[in-house]
């Protein structure tokens, strides 16, 4: 009895094969697999580097704007500062600010054209201060001051101390010009006054001055003081108070008598200020 076709054995070789091509494909599956995951690895690497990139990109953009900023910032410090700084060289040398007319006007010398003559034109020094504040007048020492008296004066009729008036009887003039007018008001001291005694000796009357009055201001003057009596000559004191005593007892010695309006000179010791 023939068995039927499907229960028919199989050659070797077909058996063979029919073995060996499941196991092929298992391989080729698992290998497609592989490749597979190898590529999604590859992606995921290729990804990640790309957003590695594009991320330091970004950091290095950002870093740069910043840089940018704080430069323009201090480019806009500097600039807004340099005026006060030019401001205070200007203030602190005032010449720089004339320089640039003097060069103008030697720009123009050079070049034919007129320059301006003020321009570099310089006040003189202390002109201003000589023209707001007069120069005070002086009357050196030594200048004689001659007044007129007011009164009468005598050794008898004056005592030490006292004071009398005057005028001045000339113009006080220097280097030409009349500093104190003849008529200007004098006020003088009797610096010592003694009578004829019988033990006191010779009369004697000493004057100097006190003040003058110039253009209603009353200055203080200082003058040698001037003496005024009988000089009784000796070679000591004991011999002029001999002679002194003689001359009293024959009645020649007298009193000292200056007349009203009798004109006499007295020297400066000290410079007189008018202001």
């Amino acid at each position: 009895m023939v068995p039927p076709p499907a229960e028919r054995e199989k050659p070797p070789l077909l058996t063979l094969v029919a073995v060996v091509t499941p196991q092929a494909d298992v391989k080729s599956r698992g290998s497609a697999a592989m490749k597979k995951n190898i590529i999604i690895v590859a992606g995921v690497v290729v990804l990640a580097v790309a957003v590695g990139v594009l991320a330091a990109v970004l950091v290095f953009h950002r870093l740069s704007h910043g840089q940018a900023a704080n430069s323009n910032s201090t480019s806009a410090q500097n600039a807004t500062a340099s005026p006060s700084g030019v401001d205070a060289a200007s203030a602190s040398n005032p010449t720089a600010g004339a320089q640039p007319s003097g060069a103008a006007g030697a720009a123009g010398t050079a070049t034919g054209q007129p320059a301006d003559a003020t321009a570099g034109a310089q006040p003189a020094p202390g002109g201003d201060a000589a023209a707001g504040t007069a120069q005070p007048l002086v009357v050196p020492v030594g200048t004689a001051l001659t007044i007129r008296l007011g009164e009468q004066l005598g050794s008898e009729i004056s005592q030490s101390g006292q004071n009398f008036s005057a005028s001045l009887d000339q113009d006080v003039m220097v280097n030409g010009q009349t500093l104190i007018p003849a008529g200007a008001n004098v006020t003088g001291v009797v610096a010592f006054a003694r009578p004829v005694g019988a033990l006191a000796g010779e009369a004697n009357l000493q004057l100097k001055l006190a003040s003058v009055n110039v253009n209603g201001s009353v200055l203080t003057v200082v003058t040698a003081t001037r003496s005024f009596g009988p000089n009784i000559k000796g070679k000591s004191k004991v011999g002029r108070f001999i002679k002194g005593v003689a001359k009293r007892a024959m009645h020649e010695e007298r009193e000292v008598l200056l007349a009203a309006q009798s004109s006499y000179s007295f020297t400066l010791r000290r410079p007189l200020q008018i202001q």
